[in-house]
Order: structure tokens, then sequence, then C-alpha cells
């Protein structure tokens, strides 16, 4: 029996590493919060996970893969993107959104 956990053991752990965490932050439009009900979505090289703001802008993805990622806000009829990274443990990511004349860009705070 032990000849057999040992190995399952050791694979798990091994394993562990390769699995993604979870990207949180809050999104800002200059000062204010964006407020509740903007979509997001954070996209690895092998999927998408959907994510949505609470009342002060904060949001909170799990996202299993680790490795670069982009993140895209849709807010005001825009879709707005950003690069992020995804770690095996959680990370926090927090956006402004800055407007020049009527298109907004996203900017790491």
């Amino acid at each position: 029996m032990n000849a057999v956990l040992l190995p399952l053991l050791a694979m798990v752990i091994y394993a562990t590493p390769s699995f993604g965490g979870e990207i949180y932050g809050t999104i800002r439009e200059g000062e204010r919060p964006v407020g509740k009900g903007v979509t997001l979505e954070i996209r690895s090289s092998a999927q998408a996970y959907q994510g949505v703001t609470d009342d002060f802008g904060n949001y909170r993805v799990v996202v299993p893969e680790t490795g670069k990622c982009t993140i895209t806000v849709q807010f005001k009829g825009q879709s707005i993107s950003g690069e992020i990274q995804s770690y095996w443990s959680p990370v926090r990511f927090d956006w402004v959104l800055e407007k020049t004349g009527e298109k907004y860009s996203l900017k790491r705070q």
C-alpha cells in the first residue's frame, strides 16, 4: 500500500505549482470605483474566464493556468485591454480607466 501512496503523493506535490491561482483587484475610473456590474474577461493561453465587479469596483477571477494573460474590461461600450500574469498563488492587479477624448485606456495602478 505504501509503495502506491508514496509515488502518488510525489506526483501531486510536483504537479501543484502548474495550477494557477486567483487574480483580483479594483477597477477605477479616475478617482472613483467603476461600481457594480462591469464585466471583464481574463484570457490565458488555454481559455477565457469571466468576472464582474462589485459595488466598490472589486473583481475576483480564478485562473487555473499560470503565465501571461490578457484582461479585457467592458466599460461604456468599449473593450479595454491590458496584460497581466497569473501565478500559482493569488495576485492583485489594480487598474485605472483613463479617458483621452472619447477612448478609454487601462493603466496599472
